[in-house]
């Protein structure tokens, strides 16, 4: 029987030069997969605490032995929230969902929808009512909470007791589907260190690894193993908090360790496919001012009218990277990053491009009084964002237009709002507001036209102009901010608008991390994650997928 796929993800490659788009692409799908002979079965091993480059660099025999005929990463991704708890990541895990759905919060199960999204074991018993499924855990949350629909399951004292149900049930002629859960790991890692590095996580490392190898033989031994079709997948369902070295932060997901796993999916007939992580982006390497609190730049030479984008084309554009902040985490509420207006908040005339929630904004009010704002995209945390505004003009009525990391975001038309033309100085940083922001800013230009939409995708992540940019001659400021001395950012623009830095404490801090590097929600989607695993089984199986289950995973193919 043809089994049809879908859901392939196309991974591009992209680079900041390139003029196409700096973003994932669209998932789009792939129907052809080879036959699959025999009874479909499984193997489901889970390893709570085994992160995933720790595993890799421990070079484990039995875990490499299936590498050959394997899908496999070893920067796969827990939920992005991952606490030291288990059972949001257990829920993504065998119910093919996201806690937004499945409900469970750390180990909370108290909002915990399993009805709507019922087990991967319901799942399967109700499209195969004479499969055979049996899990076994030294867990008791696990066993509570996440073993419903099984034909067997145990609470068993340790992981050797549960290696040795796993492979008692692996001899089962009739037997579907083995679910091992193993969680000396992580005790380990709780206790010591979840690094390799620590001797008693690597021990506990090589204990999993004799007990996958023993599992694996008695697959193998069993008297119709060839006639068989097993779907072996290994994988662990969270990594553990460890301080990792400076040059392996590169302050995306994959440098967050308690969220980095591993997936093994195997398959004899399978070729081998390595997941890595995706290209993130170019370093934006230099020390920069940081800006918090109160602490701005203000044009205290040359003309400040070179910056008031009244009735003439305009471009502005700036790279920002956000801190955590007053919440500890990376909303703000209106601080303001780059203006020219007095206090932006009140009636005064002018604009402002300013931080909201998890995006950005540009506001602007008109000497008529009339005032409006235009929407930025979501920014990345941690990382080096692009922004830009576009002055438009258009058949005698003027728009302004939104990108970030050169995708367009919205338009709007703000004909209606009179001049926002005044006579104050172009300030960077921090107003006196309802909150100032914690970030870093650099690479601030200023256009005297409207760059086209293939200028600003081409050369918005580039950390620097050069001369042979088509619209060169058209640049009316240039604050890099990177490198600055002293109390001094200067324009390296045409009209020498430079800056003086006060207002609050100056801090200059030596960065290294990456422009235009795609969000954790982008980036998540191009390794495995825990909530692809049921989706693999089910599709192993022959099981249907029903689109009113709202399944968050995906299939990964082996090509």
């Amino acid at each position: 029987m043809l089994l049809l796929l879908a859901s392939v993800l196309i991974i591009g490659v992209w680079a900041c030069k390139e003029e196409f788009a700096r973003v994932i692409p669209d998932i789009e799908p792939d129907d052809s997969v080879d036959v699959v002979f025999g009874n479909p079965r499984v193997l489901y091993i889970i390893a709570d605490g085994a992160r995933g480059r720790s595993v890799r660099d421990a070079e484990l025999p039995a875990i490499t032995s299936l590498l050959p005929n394997a899908i496999y990463s070893w920067e796969s991704l827990a939920d992005e929230e991952t606490t030291p708890e288990n059972g949001t990541n257990w829920g993504d895990m065998l119910t093919g969902v996201q806690k937004d759905k499945h409900g469970i919060n750390g180990d909370d199960f108290t909002n915990a929808d399993l009805e709507d999204f019922p087990l991967l074991f319901e799942r399967i018993q109700t499209a195969l009512p004479n499969s055979d499924l049996r899990a076994y855990t030294p867990s008791q949350t696990f066993f509570d909470h996440m073993t419903a629909g099984t034909d067997e399951r145990e609470l068993l004292a340790d992981d050797e007791s549960v290696k040795t149900a796993a492979m008692a049930a692996l001899e089962v002629d009739t037997i579907t589907m083995v679910t091992a859960h193993f969680t000396g790991i992580d005790a380990v890692g709780t206790q010591y260190g979840y690094d390799l590095s620590v001797p008693q996580y690597a021990e506990a490392l090589q204990q999993f690894n004799g007990h996958v190898a023993e599992l694996l033989e008695t697959i193998h031994n069993r008297p119709n193993y060839s006639q068989e079709s097993w779907l072996v997948v290994v994988t662990s369902s969270k990594g553990g908090q460890y301080t990792i070295p400076d040059e392996e932060n590169d302050n995306t997901i994959f440098s967050n360790p308690a969220v980095n796993t591993f997936t093994i999916l195997h398959a004899p007939r399978y070729t081998t496919r390595i997941i890595n992580k995706p290209f993130l982006g170019i370093r934006y390497q230099g020390d920069f001012v940081r800006f918090q609190g109160l602490l701005q730049g203000e044009v205290t030479a040359g003309d400040n009218d070179y910056y008031n984008p009244d009735s003439t084309a305009f471009t502005i554009e700036l790279k920002v990277k956000k801190n955590p902040g007053p919440n500890n985490n990376y909303e703000y509420r209106f601080p303001a990053l780059l203006s020219k207006r007095a206090h932006w908040s009140h009636d005064d005339v002018g604009w402002t491009i300013f931080l909201e929630n998890n995006f950005w904004m540009f506001n602007a009010r008109g000497l008529g009084g009339n005032v409006g704002q235009t929407r930025g995209g979501t920014l990345a945390n941690a990382t080096w964002n692009s922004l830009a505004v576009v002055g438009v003009l258009r058949e005698d009525r003027r728009y302004i237009r939104t990108y970030t990391n050169g995708q367009f975001n919205e338009e709007v038309d703000i004909t209606g709002y009179g001049s926002i033309e005044n006579d104050l100085p172009l300030i960077l940083g921090g107003r006196e507001q309802e909150g100032q922001a914690d970030c870093f800013i650099s690479d601030v230009r200023f256009w005297k036209v409207a760059l086209p939409d293939d200028i600003i995708s081409q050369y918005s992540c580039e950390t620097n102009i050069p001369q042979d940019h088509p619209y060169y001659d058209f640049l009316a400021g240039l604050w890099p901010v990177v490198g600055s001395e002293d109390d001094m950012i200067m324009d390296e623009g045409p009209f020498g608008s430079h800056m003086t830095l006060g207002g609050g404490d100056l801090v200059r801090e030596q960065q290294a991390d990456y422009v235009c590097a795609p969000g954790s929600e982008e980036l998540s989607r191009t390794v495995p994650r825990n909530v692809d695993i049921p989706t693999q089984i089910l599709t192993w199986l022959k099981i249907p997928r029903q689109e009113n289950w709202e399944l968050d995973g995906r299939v990964w193919l082996d090509r």
